[in-house]
């Protein structure tokens, strides 16, 4: 028995040759295994050789300061990583205290910061934007106006200006809070108590307890929390872009505006790229030195929480201040603008219509749009599905040699600007050989991209999944004589079912708003949501219009994410 189970073991990680010499199911890892490379490395292969070749192709490093040496990219350069620095900070000083206060204290209001937490990451950061454009625009901007009146200014514009450099950290700062209360949040509510209970018989009070024994045991997850909100914060564009802030991802776009310079493109896209890597590496790093200081073991525990009395109000306040700022406000406010006829007529009577709603269906830029995300996003997270399912079953299941390069790539593109991937692309598919294929300018580059960019979440999730599921069940089919396809097919697909739901739907919740790649890659009858409402919002329509398309994403993705929490019984956020 010792022996069968031996060899069935091999089998299911070395499956046996079909008749022919050939085994199909080595030969379909093999294809995913290249279609990964592809995806991911081809694009950056040619923004590589863009960046250190001149003009005649030969190699240099003199297009590095070049470029770097230009004015507004020195400019932007550093407004990209000192805002992205600053939006880190803030990010932790509010989202620690926010994690801190949800998992181990009597605060109130708990319900209405993990909702904002989601609604942070699920929605785009431009729909937050527009809303605080609409809110504290300069001139007509809805909090300028009250403020002038109650302080009794007689400026016409102001006081507040959130087209600056510090409405993007105000702006940036909701999603990046999100990011550092889901890694410290869960770090807080495994934490065994039995040493700070420990303290407090000693007889150290809550507050020294909390900065003595609770935030140094959880300081890997705030350092992993403020990682990734900088590496969001370093790829963003939508923000930037409606707020007009010179940051690296807009330069990029510029660059390949007229005159189009690839040279100049792909230098800055380098750029970003190395740091968002780096970025992503100290990440990994971060999770992997977590085992220093894990606190659960065999022995059960329940967390305690803690009694704060009137100091728990503080925690509430911030809760609160979090909620209004991130989630009432902003949608509240595009909620009410989408019903209006114009912006200036303000709360008057006659200024509300359902016009808006019917003008989105009614025209062909919004209705093509809406219909071309919906393919994509549809297209492309049944891709990264089947995809991650093949590269997570390698990594998970196999011993295949390369295995772990695959499961490093397979993560590479959460580092990765939209915009730096585009160029890579466009350079990609408008030279030879590729250019033969005729996907530039069309809805098939938009899809490549989405599945590269989202790959991540089809393996993480997948390979989560098979990680679950013991082995044994495998060798009890093999040893029926099923092959590895029925195998998968009737044992690991019904198993692992939920992962990829959920990984289908993380994918299609990315998708569907997806901006960052698509302003560089849509073309006339190509445009999706997220490029329409900009466009909108430019002229094309007006505030009103965009207002009404926002709102209506909004609701999407918030329907499918309590659709996906009914089925699974289970909250997003546990996922996260």
């Amino acid at each position: 028995m010792s022996e069968q189970t031996t060899r069935s073991d091999t089998d299911i990680l070395h499956p046996r040759h079909g008749a022919g010499g050939l085994d199909p199911a080595k030969l379909v890892w093999a294809l995913a295994a290249a279609l990964l490379v592809y995806l991911i490395v081809v694009p950056f292969g040619y923004m590589a050789y863009e960046c250190l070749t001149d003009a005649q192709g030969r190699a240099t490093l003199a297009n590095l300061p070049k470029y770097f040496g230009m004015p507004f990219v020195i400019e932007a350069t550093v407004n990209t990583f000192l805002l992205s620095g600053a939006v880190t900070l803030f990010s932790v000083l509010v989202g620690v205290p926010l994690a801190f206060g949800v998992s181990r204290t009597d605060m109130w209001g708990k319900g209405l910061v993990r909702s904002t937490v989601l609604i942070s990451i699920i929605t785009p950061p431009f729909l937050r934007a527009i809303a605080y454009v609409i809110l504290a625009g300069p001139n007509v901007g809805y909090l300028n106006q009250v403020l002038r009146y109650v302080l009794g200014l007689s400026m016409e514009s102001g006081p507040l200006d959130i087209f600056s450099a510090w409405g993007f950290v105000v702006l940036s700062i909701p999603g990046g809070v999100a990011f550092v209360f889901l890694q410290t949040a869960s770090a807080f509510e495994n934490m065994d108590p039995s040493l700070e209970e420990g303290a407090r018989l000693a007889g150290a009070t809550p507050r020294q307890v909390a900065y003595r024994i609770t935030l140094p045991m959880a300081k890997h997850a705030v350092f992993s929390g403020a990682l990734l909100a900088f590496s969001v914060s370093l790829a963003m564009y939508g923000i930037p872009h409606i707020l007009n802030v010179n940051v690296l991802t807009i330069a990029i776009r510029k660059s390949l505006l007229m005159p189009l310079d690839f040279k100049a493109a792909s230098t800055l896209s380098m750029v970003v790229l190395v740091a968002s890597l780096g970025t992503l590496w100290l990440y990994r790093l971060s999770v992997r030195s977590a085992k220093r200081f894990q606190t659960i073991t065999g022995r059960g525990f329940r967390p305690s929480v803690m009694r704060l009395g009137r100091w728990r109000h503080g925690f509430t306040a911030l809760g609160l201040l979090y909620g209004v700022f991130a989630f009432v406000l902003p949608y509240g406010m595009l909620v009410l603008v989408s019903f209006m006829r114009r912006m200036g007529y303000g709360l008057e009577a006659g200024n509300f219509t359902l016009h808006n709603y019917v003008y989105i269906w009614a025209e062909p830029l919004p209705r093509t749009a809406i219909i071309n995300s919906l393919i994509l996003a549809t297209a492309s997270s049944t891709l990264v599905v089947l995809l991650g399912i093949v590269i997570g079953y390698i990594i998970a299941r196999t011993r295949v040699r390369g295995r772990a390069i695959l499961d490093y790539l397979a993560i590479l593109p959460l580092g990765i600007a939209g915009t730096a991937l585009s160029v890579g692309l466009i350079i990609v598919y408008l030279n030879p050989p590729l250019s033969a294929l005729g996907v530039y300018a069309t809805l098939w580059i938009l899809l490549i991209a989405y599945v590269t960019r989202f790959i991540p979440f089809g393996v993480r999730y997948c390979q989560t999944a098979f990680m679950q599921v013991s082995q044994e069940l495998e060798e009890a089919a093999r040893l029926g004589g099923a092959n590895w396809f029925q195998t998968v097919r009737h044992i690991l697909l019904p198993l692992i079912k939920r992962g990829a739901l959920y990984a289908w739907i993380v994918a299609f919740l990315s998708a569907f708003p997806e901006l960052s790649a698509s302003i560089l890659l849509r073309n006339i009858g190509t445009d999706v949501v997220a490029t329409a409402i900009l466009d909108m919002w430019d002229g094309t329509g007006g505030l009103p219009a965009a207002s009404a398309l926002s709102v209506m994403v909004f609701l999407l993705l918030t329907l499918l994410v309590l659709l996906a929490q009914r089925v699974t019984g289970r909250s997003m956020l546990e996922r996260s």
